[in-house]
């Protein structure tokens, strides 16, 4: 499981918690039903008019797979894979029987292609570059796609804050309006302070996220297309883990080394 992002926002929350509580008198003034209606709300609404209805709903099935995903080892481990296959094969044992085994999703995919037969050596890679091709593409256009949405939250409080600041200007002519005029003001200002914190701690942070994660995801399938390859050559174990060990820096290599 990957900490760091759960970790992020419970900091995130902390930090915006304490500002709050400490440095405001009336810390309630930020319990705002209507300036959430109109943040979360609009935010909804815009990102249904510029984005088709179901990948709305894989996009939130990819906002909780990015908070609660695998660590940054996934590397490490279809390298791994790759070197026992390897082992497995050289002592006898054939890849068809060890497939079932294989816990990387795109790896078993890869190595049932190999074991079907029908494609040349030239035809198998270019099918799997191409599958790492189209899967980068598509975590970076789920990235791509929650910028956008971070977006609509900030316009949103704004939003907010320009009603509250027209419902203020209308009473400036009452009797007491000058004593509600701050109280007012920072009602109106609450809007504006959803947005920013909803767009800067839950939206805009998760598509750099899938940003970096398409970038790690790009290096593990290439893993995975060159240990199919050594595979299907039926190069030496040792050779197989150096080459493969390549993508890697040289702490992660060391960090191998000590645990093999």
């Amino acid at each position: 499981m990957n900490l760091s992002a759960p970790l992020g926002f419970i900091v995130g929350l902390l930090v915006v918690a304490f500002s709050v509580t400490q440095g405001i008198k009336n810390p309630a003034v930020f319990i705002d039903a209507h300036a959430a209606t109109i943040v979360i709300g609009g935010t909804i609404a815009a990102a249904m008019i510029c984005i088709p209805f179901n990948r709305l709903l894989t996009l939130i099935g990819v906002y909780f797979r990015t908070i609660l995903g695998r660590n940054k080892q996934e590397t490490l481990r279809v390298i791994n894979e790759v070197v026992e296959l390897s082992k497995a094969q050289n002592s006898g044992q054939s890849l068809e029987s060890m497939i079932p085994n294989v816990k990387n999703a795109f790896l078993k995919e890869s190595l049932d292609l190999f074991v079907q037969g029908g494609l040349n050596e030239d035809e198998l890679e270019e099918v799997l570059e191409k599958r790492v091709e189209q899967q980068n593409e598509k975590y970076k256009r789920e990235g791509a796609t929650y910028k956008i949405i971070g977006k609509f939250p900030p316009a949103f409080g704004l939003i907010g804050a320009t009603l509250g600041m027209i419902a203020l200007l209308q009473g400036l002519g009452s009797p007491d309006a000058f004593e509600r005029l701050g109280p007012a003001m920072s009602v109106a200002l609450v809007a504006t302070f959803y947005g920013l914190v909803v767009a800067n701690i839950f939206i805009i942070p998760i598509g750099e996220s899938l940003t970096s994660a398409s970038e790690e995801d790009l290096i593990t399938r290439h893993v995975v297309v060159d240990g199919v390859r050594l595979l299907r050559e039926q190069k030496h174990p040792l050779l197989v883990e150096e080459y493969l060990k390549s993508y890697l820096s040289p702490s992660e290599r060391n960090r191998m080394t000590k645990a093999a």
